[in-house]
């Protein structure tokens, strides 16, 4: 497995000391995988939650969540490759059975919520500025889809 080093300076010029890039690379790979999967749960549910929807409005909202997390997933991927130099493993998440519209909003805005605190956590984990960039991308991003699926709920 790759270990990725940034060169740190040290004090009074002595020889810069290596730091690692990830507090701990195993760990991150694994959540990693679990977002990859996440994202894709998340498509599946707003799948539904689109051909759920009644208005213009909801639609747009629900579509624009959608795009996103089909890009969190290649961003996912793409950053597991060039940290391990393979391919992830990642289970096929099994379409779950919405109640109600209603009922898959609120699910939604929370699992958003989560997936934000996640991606904080990763981002936490590395001192690559690359990595870090990607991560609070994916973080924000997520944070906008909750307040998107809030508004939709509100609209209710």
């Amino acid at each position: 497995m790759h270990r990725y080093f940034l060169p740190v300076s040290t004090h009074r010029g002595t020889s810069p000391a290596m730091m690692p890039a990830f507090t701990d690379q195993n760990r991150f790979l694994q959540m990693v995988v679990k977002a990859i999967y996440d994202e894709r749960a998340a498509q599946l549910h707003y799948t539904v939650l689109y051909e759920r929807a009644v208005t213009p409005f909801q639609k747009r909202q629900i579509k624009h969540a959608l795009d996103d997390e089909i890009k969190h997933e290649r961003m996912l991927i793409d950053l597991y490759r060039s940290i391990s130099g393979h391919s992830p493993q990642v289970p096929t998440p099994v379409p779950e059975d919405m109640r109600d519209f209603l009922e898959g909003l609120k699910e939604a805005f929370e699992d958003e919520l989560e997936a934000a605190e996640h991606y904080r956590d990763l981002m936490q984990m590395t001192s690559l500025p690359q990595v870090r960039d990607q991560l609070f991308e994916l973080m924000t991003d997520e944070m906008e889809h909750a307040t998107r699926f809030a508004y939709v709920r509100a609209e209710l």
